[in-house]
């Protein structure tokens, strides 16, 4: 059997995992991935990914690139109710806590949603991944593994050889889906309602040519005595997903090629419409977290984490984002800029906003489509979008801002402001793509100084910048200040007020975009020890 060395292994190729593997190659990790299925997914699942989960591929190169991939236009909201796709007996159901589509985000981010299908993603993210140097194995299963105190010992079997390698790891990541057996293996239990219903998958090719007419939609709602379920249309292809009974004895053999034709038909209105069966694929809407998101060197991300109900599409952007802290995090520890205690605050900080979540995705397909609550999952107030997605918080206090006024207190997101660099503009989204910022007001010199002087002594990405006003640079047209960082140019004067400084003030923005650390004002002085301190903070080298 041979032998292989890498920093970080990951179980599981879909969206997460490859997600994770990107962003760990971003930062510079190895990685191996392993796939047990041969290729990415054939199904559409997630409909969409939101502004926040944009911003993180914006920063990873790859926006442009997502966005070409699925220019989808649709009609109306999106979620389409019907008595079947070709009826004109049909309405637009409004998201209950949604901004209108022409509103957009622009208030509080660079990026707009996305509208594309997963199965249009996802080769995107393993281009990507694999340019940037990932081992994407594909077709390869990892069949044990030793979670050492040293390390990780795996076992990947070639699917189609046969073929056994040893892997040794630092860490290992499951990104093994809702029925994650890394999970069960490692005791992990989960709490929550559970299960709320079971459902089949359907993957049809049926052309529906123009029989669609104007109506083009993420979701269709269709009810009728031959159909009831959701309904999506990605070119040629059908994704039916019906709800079926285990209780009454309904599984999902039941869903015969022979069957699954008639469903199609019966969802298209159409009845002689030729259909050609592709798939079924039975999964469960389930509410529920993982008690624990890592045990000794394993890390649970995605749905091995947390699954919730479809509604709003928040377990696919949930589990991106998940990707976006974890992978910074084992890149810093395993290429010696932080020390292991960074690694405990994944846990702390992502199974809050997990639970927050899942609870909110309830809420969101009660109000939506009169979804019953369990009785257990209690009282829930539905929170707007856009506190949803760009507000939630780390540590202590208040689980949410609002990021229409941000605070710029450590914990929150860094809120966007539109910046000049090198005369092109920027948000501040783009300044943390490569790593740590440093963003210094237009005094803080000695913030700038300091942390050069921190990078280069510790050789690792801190990149400090300092603002200027609406007239540009002070009194010189040089590119850089007196603390030897780049100006940004703040042309509306914004940027002091969102991050809560003065001009003497200074922040630290982690690679997630979330900042860690804000002194409001300068410490004389005491600047380096200061920023020294406060980076070996965020590092979690406090006690070093």
């Amino acid at each position: 059997m041979s032998q292989e060395r890498t920093h970080v292994l990951i179980a599981g190729g879909s969206l997460v995992g490859l997600s994770i593997a990107l962003f760990l190659r971003r930062h510079g990790a190895d990685v191996v991935l392993a796939e047990r299925h041969p290729g990415t997914s054939i199904h559409p699942r997630t409909p969409g990914y939101n502004a926040r989960t944009m911003e993180l591929f914006r920063a990873a190169g790859l926006e442009e690139a997502v966005r070409a991939a699925g220019p989808w236009q649709l009609t109306g909201s999106g979620l389409l109710w019907a008595e079947s796709l070709t009826s004109p007996n049909h309405h637009w159901l409004s998201p209950p806590n949604a901004r209108g589509a022409q509103e957009g985000f622009s208030d509080v981010s660079p990026c707009d949603d996305a509208v594309l299908s997963q199965d249009v993603l996802e080769p995107v993210l393993r281009e990507h991944a694999e340019a940037l140097g990932a081992d994407l194995r594909f077709g390869t299963e990892l069949q044990s593994f030793d979670n050492g105190p040293e390390g990780i010992s795996a076992i990947l079997a070639d699917r189609a050889t046969g073929a056994r390698t040893m892997v040794h790891a630092d860490y290992l990541v499951a990104a093994d889906g809702a029925n994650s057996p890394i999970r069960a293996r490692l005791g992990v239990g989960r709490s929550g309602v559970g299960v709320l219903e079971h459902v089949a998958g359907i993957m049809v090719r049926a052309d529906l040519g123009d029989a669609l007419g104007d109506k083009s939609f993420a979701i269709c709602q269709v009810n009728n005595p031959g159909f009831s379920g959701m309904v999506r249309v990605i070119g040629d292809k059908m994704a039916l997903h019906v709800p079926y009974r285990p209780d009454l004895g309904e599984s999902p053999g039941q869903f015969t090629p022979e069957r699954c034709v008639e469903l199609a038909r019966a969802a298209a209105g159409i009845p002689d419409l030729a259909v050609e069966p592709l798939d079924v694929l039975p999964w469960q809407t389930t509410a529920a977290v993982a008690d624990r998101f890592a045990a000794g060197r394993v890390f649970l991300a995605g749905d091995a984490a947390h699954v919730m109900p479809p509604a709003g599409a928040y377990g696919a952007n949930t589990g991106i984002q998940d990707a976006a802290n974890l992978a910074w995090k084992l890149a810093y520890v395993v290429r010696g800029w932080a020390s292991l205690a960074l690694l405990d605050t994944y846990d702390a900080e992502r199974r809050p906003v997990a639970q927050l979540t899942v609870d909110q995705a309830l809420a969101t397909g009660r109000e939506w489509f009169g979804a019953a609550l369990p009785s257990d999952a209690g009282a829930i107030e539905l929170l707007d979008e856009v506190t949803l997605k760009f507000g939630y918080r780390y540590g202590p206090g208040d689980p949410f801002e609002d990021p229409r006024h941000p605070s710029g207190a450590p914990g929150t997101r860094a809120p966007h402001v539109w910046l000049e660099r090198d005369g092109k503009q920027v948000s501040t989204v783009d300044l943390w793509a490569d790593g740590l910022v440093l963003l210094a007001g237009p005094g803080g010199a000695a913030w700038t100084e300091a942390a050069a002087r921190i990078a280069e002594r510790d050789g690792q990405p801190l990149r400090p910048y300092r603002l200027a006003g609406r007239d540009g640079l002070p009194s010189t047209t040089s590119r850089l200040t007196d603390g030897g960082a780049p100006f940004v140019i703040d042309r509306d004067n914004r940027c002091l007020a969102a991050f809560g400084i003065t001009s003497t003030g200074a922040v630290l923005i982690r690679p997630d975009g979330f900042i860690g650390w804000r002194a409001p004002e300068t410490a004389g002085r005491r600047c380096g020890a200061v920023l020294d301190d406060a980076c070996r903070q965020v590092l979690g080298r406090a006690n070093s």
